[in-house]
């Protein structure tokens, strides 16, 4: 279909998309600045040459504000999809794909919950891309002669969907993958070098993100797979939706044998396959590990991605009796209630009502800014957005590590948040926020000091350098950071750094920084690509 003839259906199902997701989500456009899960919304500083992606959130987030701007994508990540789906994959006069596949992709529980959990507009946009990303790759194989065409265009919507998330490349790869296997089918084995291609060339558009998070923040935070289950409560609703899902494969790799059914089906099965089997292992190598984690530390994840893949293979199913049965399977999954695994049930979205931030915390925001905060520690887990404070270091466990932290001068906690009374008589209660407590550590001199305890007043701390004025031969000195082997001239000191030189840089830093131009480079990339194509783009080839 060319983009001019438009059809009245083409006006009536998307406007019917936008009519629902603005009921579903009308509490929630219309709320205050709230908090959900690990979204809260505050002012941004500039973040500087770091990325193109924290760059274009951070002026968007000025001239929109940042709870319009997170809004506003969450909104986008609704409705993206369907409509998306119903230009590229419906485009037949048949409901059931015209409308309710489009929802049940965009509408699911794995959805909803991983926008319960906060901060979900990131992943839903980037899942939301997919059908465009399946589409072309699909016309890249059907359509060899404009091949170059769709591959500019497929590169547009990867660097997109990587300034919304970092792993959009690697989402796209599991609903890339049918078609690979089609071309391999089809003797094409030259064909993978373009989805590959437009996915290097996404993952290059925010490398400078990528480093930091692959090197620096991810293997820190890689735990072993088969503790996660229990942890994140999705034991026993990844047994029913697992059980699920196997009936739908089987269903349809031996009853329906249409060949792109089979492929997405492969690319679900594919994808079960490494995350079952990587339950049983940890790895600890750079990048790689920090991949095979986005697989088997996010369950919800996966099986969001699944369940997209299993929905689109529907739409190649030519006679309406052949869906009845997987159709059935997947509204069994959309439907079923709350196991405590997941967040939210698919319908909890139209009875959804954001918590609005209180007022006291901006009031202890306002704080901790105007009392130079140094580091500062919660003992309660009951509000996670207390991370986002100025001076935040971390949630504490207990009393025993409170006792560490006030008692050791090595250790420079300066205000502890507690939502119960500490009695330790180094602390002094200076403030009450509504539920929080903040305590001052009367022992604390400052981030460092000798090795004696003695307190070095003369510093300068930045996110990627550390500079220390004392006498030629007073070394080392401590530092409460946490440790990194990113720092130059710094060793570990039980945790924390020790400085052999007056002067340490985090490298790592400094790389995100130098490859800030690069990243640029290949964000402009496909746009530049497009302007030098001669082709129009009215005279594309829109939906089958």
């Amino acid at each position: 279909m060319n983009v001019r003839g438009l059809r009245r259906n083409d006006i009536i199902y998307p406007a019917i998309f936008v009519v629902i997701f603005l009921i579903a989500l009308r509490n929630y456009l219309v709320s205050p600045p709230y908090t959900l899960g690990d979204t809260t919304i505050l002012s941004q500083s500039n973040p500087g040459l770091y990325s193109p992606f924290a760059t274009i959130q951070y002026y968007l987030s000025l001239i929109l504000g940042e709870n319009s701007l997170i809004k506003l994508l969450n909104f986008l990540a609704f409705i993206i999809a369907p409509i998306s789906i119903y230009f590229t994959l419906g485009r037949k006069n048949d409901i059931i794909k015209n409308l309710v596949l489009p929802l049940i992709f965009t509408l699911n529980p794995f959805a909803l919950s991983i926008f319960y959990a906060g901060d979900g507009e990131s992943v839903l946009l980037v899942y939301s891309l997919q059908p465009l990303v399946f589409y072309l790759t699909y016309k890249m194989l059907t359509d060899e002669k404009n091949i170059n065409k769709y591959f500019i265009y497929l590169s547009i919507v990867e660097v997109i969907g990587q300034i919304f998330f970092f792993q959009m490349f690697l989402f796209s790869f599991f609903f890339q993958l049918p078609l690979i296997l089609l071309s391999i089918r089809e003797k094409k084995y030259i064909f993978f070098i373009y989805p590959i291609l437009a996915d290097f060339i996404g993952f290059l558009s925010e490398v400078s993100e990528e480093i930091g998070l692959y090197i620096g923040v991810v293997p820190s935070v890689l735990v072993s797979p088969a503790n996660t289950l229990t942890k994140l409560g999705l034991a026993y609703y990844s047994t029913v939706v697992s059980a699920l899902l196997f009936a739908i494969a089987i269903i349809t790799i031996f009853v329906y044998k249409n060949k792109y059914s089979l492929a997405l089906m492969s690319s679900v099965g594919f994808l079960l396959l490494i995350y079952a089997i990587l339950q049983n292992f940890t790895f600890h190598i750079p990048v790689i590990s920090a991949l095979l984690a986005a697989i088997t530390t996010f369950q919800t994840k996966v099986y969001l991605i699944s369940f997209g893949l299993i929905d689109l293979s529907l739409f190649y199913l030519r006679k309406t009796k052949e869906l009845i049965v997987p159709l059935l399977l997947l509204m069994l999954i959309v439907l079923l209630p709350n196991t405590g695994g997941l967040q939210a049930t698919t319908y909890s979205i139209f009875s959804f009502k954001p918590q609005p931030i209180p007022s006291w915390y901006y009031e202890l925001y306002d704080f901790l800014s105007q009392n130079a905060p140094g580091n500062v520690y919660s003992t309660t887990a009951q509000y996670p957005y207390l991370q986002y404070l100025p001076g935040f270091s971390g949630f504490i466990p207990g009393l025993d590590f409170i006792h560490n932290l006030t008692s050791n001068p090595f250790y420079g906690a300066k205000f502890i948040l507690s939502s119960f009374q500490l009695n330790d008589p180094s602390l002094e209660l200076v403030k009450t926020f509504g539920p929080i407590l903040v305590y001052y550590n009367q022992n604390y001199t400052g981030l460092v000091h000798y090795l004696n305890g003695t307190p070095v007043s003369n510093y300068s701390i930045s996110k990627g350098e550390i500079i220390v004025s004392v006498p030629k031969g007073n070394l080392p000195v401590i530092v409460s950071l946490p440790y990194s082997k990113f720092w130059t001239n710094a060793e570990n000191y039980n945790g924390f750094l020790e400085l052999t030189s007056t002067i340490s840089y985090n490298w790592l830093v400094g790389l995100e920084y130098k490859l800030f131009f690069v990243s640029l480079l290949f964000f402009i990339l496909p746009f530049v690509m497009l302007l030098l194509e001669k082709t129009p783009m009215k005279d594309l080839i829109v939906g089958r």
